[in-house]
């Protein structure tokens, strides 16, 4: 089906659930207003339907208008603090031909948004925001950041088209799902109409994500929008990894760094860090992307912007950061706002990172008692009883409530693999055999007593494979003082206060409770993240 055949189908298929909708509430009124005009039972009932239907628009109504008034998530920049940087935006926007963002707000993240908070029912333009990741400033040049924003105005305030239409009806539709629950007898109504939707739209919203791409390009020059391209990827996916990885588990027994920006910059330059995460970022997700995710893969994306004709530009420009006026005073109120809710206590990575990732893998061992909890083995865990759990291959059945029916059989192994160190190194800790030190090479690096970095993942995970490399575990084990006996229960450990275990509200930027499935991104073992 060709492109403008699909667009016809989806709109008509959007103007069917809008339709409906709108049948549907005609029919509820006219059975209301029928009841109400017969006496006795029938007119209290449609007059505590009509009192119930008051009452939760009532509510929904100030959840929606706080929903639409989103709060800046970060620091205001204004024309007159940072001229050069709101000149830069202001060309792109006019080669464009569009009207420049009316709010710049730098964010403590990799994110680059353009959002509009419309009003009165959408008909009426609201706040164009643009939200800068500090990031993505700080490490890509000035016809690289051009490039970027370029594309992200393009998707979201281009020229009103049917495919931008059409795909604020898949989100419609995915929020539906989300609402009434992909399990209910609605959602799975939804669920069917919205891949059906999926399947006509898809390829429409696609092109036009690739499109924004070639814009850019003939905005800014092929080889800086390759070049934007990549860099953008890697630095998100090092940020992940990085909050992940370092500051979540810092975060998790109150602690932080003194420059969150430039330990990240240190991180990132670790020796073979760029050339691995480039890697990562084209290789195939091991977590599914969501059905109503219509993001056209970075392959596919660098494939469109090399096909284009030769321009020969070439970019000279230096650093996007140094376009700040006194960045470092601007860096500093990015700080400020990050942990204004939290009160964090600021030290080394060398203080901090040993103790994280004791917490952390405290965390990941009680997760696993509270599995086994889950499964009818009782309060405590035992070293036996995990080992048999391997040797008999149910491993991936104990965590399966981590992810429910259908996650891919690699999905659960390596959740296992993660869960089961946790476990077994904090047995070897409080056995006083090895501890954590500091390491950019890897979120968390485990020795013994002499200096010696060992690789427990890589045991768990071979065991895990194969049932003969089981042996060689036990063994390590053994070396280490972990009798098969030790046991271990949900109990937050001597180590973590009572303040560490309750809920609050995360660093932005920072995932302090992330989904299953996040987990695979990090690594409490010397390896490199990906």
């Amino acid at each position: 089906m060709k492109f403008a055949p699909r667009a016809v189908v989806s709109m008509l298929m959007l103007s069917g659930v809008v339709a409906l909708a709108a049948v549907s509430v005609l029919a509820v009124s006219m059975v209301l207003l029928l009841a109400a005009s017969m006496r006795g039972v029938w007119a209290v009932l449609a007059a505590i339907a009509v009192a119930g239907i008051v009452i939760a628009v009532g509510m929904r109504v100030p959840a929606a208008r706080r929903r639409q008034n989103k709060p800046v998530e970060g620091v205001l920049i204004t024309g007159d603090e940072q001229p050069l940087l709101w000149v830069e935006i202001c060309i792109v926007a006019e080669g464009l031909h569009m009207w420049p963002p009316s709010e710049l707000v730098l964010a403590p993240n990799a994110t680059l948004i353009a959002s509009e908070n419309r009003t009165r029912l959408g008909l009426r333009p609201g706040v164009r925001r643009l939200q800068l990741g500090e990031v993505l400033l700080a490490g890509l040049t000035e016809r690289q950041l051009r490039a970027a924003i370029a594309h992200e105005l393009c998707r979201f305030w281009g020229p009103s088209s049917l495919a931008r239409r059409i795909h604020r009806g898949r989100k419609i539709i995915g929020r539906v799902v989300e609402l009434v629950g992909e399990d209910t007898r609605v959602g799975r109504v939804v669920g069917r109409y919205g891949r059906m939707y999926i399947a006509v739209a898809d390829p429409v919203i696609r092109r036009q994500q690739l499109e924004a791409d070639t814009r850019s390009a003939n905005l800014v020059g092929n080889g800086s929008t390759l070049a934007a391209l990549r860099e953008v990827a890697v630095l998100r996916s090092g940020w992940d990894a990085f909050s992940d990885g370092y500051l979540a588990p810092a975060a998790a027994v109150q602690r932080r760094p003194a420059d969150v920006f430039a330990s990240f910059t240190e991180f990132i330059d670790h020796p073979t860090r760029r050339a691995h995460l480039a890697e990562t970022v084209l290789a195939p997700s091991l977590v599914p992307a969501s059905l109503y995710d219509s993001h056209p893969s970075l392959a596919e994306r660098l494939s469109v912007v090399a096909s284009l004709p030769e321009d020969n530009t070439h970019d000279r420009s230096g650093r996007a950061i140094d376009m700040l006026r006194e960045p470092e005073r601007v860096i500093d109120r990015v700080h400020e706002w990050m942990f204004q809710d939290r009160e964090l206590l600021t030290g080394t990575w060398d203080e901090i990172a040993p103790e994280a990732d004791r917490g952390a893998a405290r965390e990941g061992a009680r997760k696993l008692v509270r599995l086994g909890q889950e499964g009818g083995m009782g309060p405590l865990l035992c070293v036996m009883d995990l080992l048999d759990i391997i040797r008999y291959g149910l491993s991936e059945e104990m965590v399966r409530p981590l992810f429910g029916d259908g996650a891919p059989h690699e999905v659960e192994r390596q959740a296992a693999r993660r869960l089961i160190t946790a476990f077994l190194t904090t047995a070897a800790i409080e056995a006083g055999t090895v501890n954590y030190v500091f390491s950019w090479a890897a979120p968390a690096q485990l020795v013994d007593s002499q200096g010696e970095v060992q690789d427990l993942s890589a045991l768990v995970n071979a065991a895990l494979a194969d049932e003969g490399a089981l042996g060689a575990l036990e063994l390590w084990l053994s070396a280490h003082k972990v009798g098969r006996d030790v046991k271990l229960g949900d109990d937050p450990g001597p180590q973590t206060t009572k303040e560490d275990v309750q809920a609050g509200s995360p660093i932005p930027g920072v995932s302090l409770t992330k989904d299953p499935a996040a987990d695979l991104v990090e690594s409490h073992q010397p390896v490199l993240v990906s």
